[in-house]
């Protein structure tokens, strides 16, 4: 039942296990408010200054499906997955301000929860990543676990600091 039609003159098609590659969603042009930071870095403050760069080789669905290029709506990426979790983990530690300038409480089970997922994520793809893939894995869990045991073994708050306490 791979078409069917509705009465209502709906044309129901269904695509799943065909090898078929759909075409990307157009992009909208991306809104930009004065003064805020676009993509490539520049604040928007000299305009005209150069003309911004094209996007690189390798931004396509292919690059996508290989974790290379940036992602584009509707076509996520490994390493997507892979920050997401980061940032979840160093939301966890405290490691993040939020939009207020504020640090959130940290939430040492939440952070170990995420670190536990990255280390799960990078047991169960061995040897089905790219080199940078594999990269972002591992430096990025090394960091995160040396982060959680400094906050681990880190004094109580209010000792430690302001004198000798022997």
């Amino acid at each position: 039942m791979p078409e069917e039609k509705d009465d209502k003159g709906f044309k129901v098609i269904d695509r799943r296990g065909r090898e078929e590659a759909t075409p990307p969603p157009p992009k909208a042009p991306p809104v930009e408010s004065p003064g805020a930071v676009a993509a490539d870095g520049n604040s928007g403050e000299n305009e005209g200054a150069s003309p911004p760069k094209p996007p690189a080789e390798g931004t396509g669905e292919a690059a996508a499906k290989e974790g290379k290029g940036r992602s584009s709506l509707g076509v996520p990426r490994f390493l997507d997955l892979v920050q997401s979790l980061q940032m979840g983990a160093m939301v966890g530690l405290g490691m993040l301000q939020g939009p207020d300038g504020k640090r959130p409480p940290v939430d040492l089970p939440a952070a170990k929860d995420a670190i536990d997922l990255l280390g799960i994520l990078q047991e169960k793809t061995k040897g089905n990543l790219t080199k940078d893939e594999e990269e972002v894995l591992r430096e990025g869990l090394y960091h995160l676990r040396m982060g959680y045991m400094a906050m681990i073994n880190a004094p109580p708050a209010g000792r430690g600091k302001g004198g000798d306490q022997r």
